[in-house]
């Protein structure tokens, strides 16, 4: 096999424009949403699609996005035309329906929440050429894989287990998972990871705790560093979190309550609140843009817009958007 550059994911920022998925009240609506302009864009552009789509992730000139329909799954390949426009290339079936995605060379690395499986996808193929199913000892329930990315020293891969919690920790040999081992936390529901370039550490955001965990990545092994507790009401659940492109603020969006938490990140990892801000009702995701934070506020039908200050957010605008849902990458 070839060397294969590796691509760090992490929850950052996107360039040239703002994508989103979206579920929509029907087939009209429902698809991927891409809004405003930049260089390689001839401003906003809807993508139709048949059935339910959780993310997209952009490789060069192509975007995919993995689809479930009633009785199958695919993932969708749109290419860059001539004119700076996405069109659909083709339709491709997969064996599972997938919620997130990392790019791994010429491959994209899967999760699998409904499943619990990761999935290594072949782009040139157009297939799913290895599996790595979530399991337990001592658990009858199957796992959901909710989060995989690349680890900063960008040899390995890891995937985030929301319901058996767990972080697996892989290496790619040929094509396959190689499970180098498994990380246990508590019963906290385990939902996302961003990572800080700024402070070299991943920030891992639970459920039903609403916590933070902040996590070195030493010797090939995540430890934890430190825990900060949400500020929540009751029924309140974790939802998005990003980090700023300069690797210096972390935003968590909590659904119930319907807050942002805006953290300054110091040098030795640990967070500092610097402001806690209401926002649009059940806020699933959100992202750093160049020129602000972006949030998906599925029950109003909107995308908020933040300006960032230095110490605080503040609302200036919104985008309506039928069930926005997550940000593409």
């Amino acid at each position: 096999m070839p060397a294969f550059t590796l691509t760090p994911m992490t929850r950052t920022t996107m360039s040239d424009s703002v994508i989103v998925t979206a579920y929509g009240s029907g087939a009209a609506d429902r698809g991927i949403k891409i809004l405003g302009d930049g260089k390689e864009w001839c401003g906003p552009q809807f993508l139709p699609v048949d059935g339910k789509c959780n993310f997209c992730i952009r490789v060069r000139d192509r975007l995919y996005t993995p689809v479930q329909k009633e009785q199958s799954c695919c993932m969708q390949e749109y290419r860059l035309d001539e004119k700076g426009r996405y069109a659909l290339a083709g339709s491709y079936p997969t064996q599972y329906f997938y919620s997130y995605g990392a790019v791994y060379g010429n491959f994209l690395l899967l999760a699998s929440f409904s499943d619990g499986v990761d999935a290594i996808y072949d782009m040139e193929q157009h297939r799913e050429i290895d599996f790595c199913i979530h399991q337990r000892a001592g658990y009858e329930q199957s796992g959901r894989s909710h989060y995989i990315g690349i680890t900063p020293d960008r040899r390995h891969a890891f995937a985030v287990d929301n319901g058996l919690q767990q972080i697996y920790l892989y290496d790619i040999v040929d094509g396959r998972f190689a499970v180098r081992g498994v990380r246990e936390f508590c019963e906290e529901n385990i939902r996302l990871m961003s990572y800080s370039p700024f402070s070299g550490c991943y920030y891992l955001n639970t459920e039903k705790t609403n916590r933070v965990y902040v996590l070195d990545y030493v010797e090939e092994q995540f430890h934890i560093r430190g825990i900060t507790d949400l500020s929540c009401e009751e029924k309140s659940f974790s939802g998005g979190n990003a980090v700023s492109p300069d690797g210096q603020r972390l935003c968590i969006s909590v659904r119930g309550d319907d807050h942002l938490h805006y953290f300054k990140i110091r040098q030795d990892g640990e967070l500092e609140l610097l402001d806690k801000i209401h926002c649009g009702k059940m806020p699933r995701d959100v992202i750093f843009e160049k020129d602000g934070l972006y949030v998906t506020c599925t029950n109003d039908n909107v995308i908020e817009k933040y300006r960032i200050k230095d110490s605080w957010l503040e609302k200036n605008g919104e985008i309506s958007v039928c069930r926005p849902i997550t940000f593409g990458l």
